[in-house]
């Protein structure tokens, strides 16, 4: 059995869908587990921070021990009250003091932030912005996360917010999001959206691992589905262009489960970004290296970071 001499790191990213738990040592994935979000909702509120403490704490070798705990959450974190303020889609964590629970059970570190800011720093620190400048990163999964790194710090709002960048207008389309907007980006770009406009015409879709492969050869086949992923591409690309107009990113990392699919809709995108001479944006546009585990991974390392500044 591995022995862990030191502390170990424990991160939790939390989405509307999954609940994503790491233990670190230094900055090597030890054991990690995801859990519905929506099995929380099955608990009294009361109970919550308990649950996770005790899946935290099923998860820690025998012998270890825990240094520190950071979350990312998704929505709105108010990070001057550690308050989740996201009732739309992460409920179950919202409005009530789960980080100052979490602390006085565990006795040690904890820190919150937005989880597309917590993804960007891990992969600012650990995958595919090592050495940025200034580093863009969007996940594309339930909904839209945006964070941006300048020389690693997150640009913030002026009352120290993080900027929801993933509700911007990007069409005139009648289809209203739970942000207030008409033709918000989130609502036409995010996965569930190519999601539902897939499964209207292949109601036996399943979004597993072989996805990207089943599609393949379904865009080939039928141009119905060729041009949904097209349109799809073109969305995410409305977004981005704006984003990258305003923060100029060297880098722009995507993540994600419709960030797999890229090659499918990297015409849609590529379309989007055509400027004219002088007005171009930089295009360089990646993978993210550490995949769904970016988000767990930057809350891990989070209290770290935030002990050094």
């Amino acid at each position: 059995m591995t022995t862990h001499t030191l502390p170990l790191r424990a991160g939790i990213d939390m989405g509307g869908t999954g609940t994503r738990i790491v233990l670190l040592d230094g900055e090597r994935e030890v054991v990690s587990e995801t859990v519905a979000t929506a099995w929380f909702t099955t608990l009294p509120q009361t109970l919550r921070a308990k649950a996770l403490v005790d899946k935290i704490c099923r998860l820690l070798p025998n012998g270890s021990s825990l240094a520190s705990l950071g979350i990312g959450a998704s929505g709105p974190v108010n990070n001057a009250t550690e308050i989740i303020e996201n009732n739309d889609t992460l409920a179950c964590f919202s409005c009530y003091p789960l980080v100052a629970q979490l602390r006085e059970m565990l006795a040690i570190p904890v820190a919150i932030d937005n989880d597309a800011v917590v993804a960007a720093l891990g992969e600012y620190h650990l995958g595919a912005g090592r050495g940025s400048k200034r580093m863009l990163m969007v996940t594309l999964g339930t909904g839209i996360g945006v964070a941006l790194l300048d020389n690693g710090e997150p640009l913030r709002s002026f009352d120290g917010k993080h900027p929801e960048a993933g509700h911007i207008p990007v069409s005139s389309e009648p289809v209203m999001c739970y942000c207030g907007l008409q033709g918000c980006w989130e609502m036409l770009a995010s996965r569930g959206a190519l999601q539902q406009a897939l499964e209207n015409e292949l109601p036996d879709l399943v979004w597993n691992g072989s996805t990207p492969a089943v599609l393949t050869e379904m865009k080939a086949a039928r141009p119905k589905v060729a041009d949904i992923l097209y349109k799809y591409g073109h969305t995410v690309g409305r977004g981005l262009n704006t984003l990258l107009t305003l923060y100029g990113p060297d880098i722009t990392v995507l993540s994600g489960s419709a960030a797999a699919l890229l090659p499918l809709y990297q015409s849609g995108l590529d379309s989007a970004l055509v400027r004219a001479d002088g007005y171009a944006v930089n295009n360089h546009i990646t993978h993210s290296a550490l995949g769904d585990a970016a988000g767990a991974l930057g809350a891990a390392i989070l209290p770290t970071l935030r002990a050094t500044r």
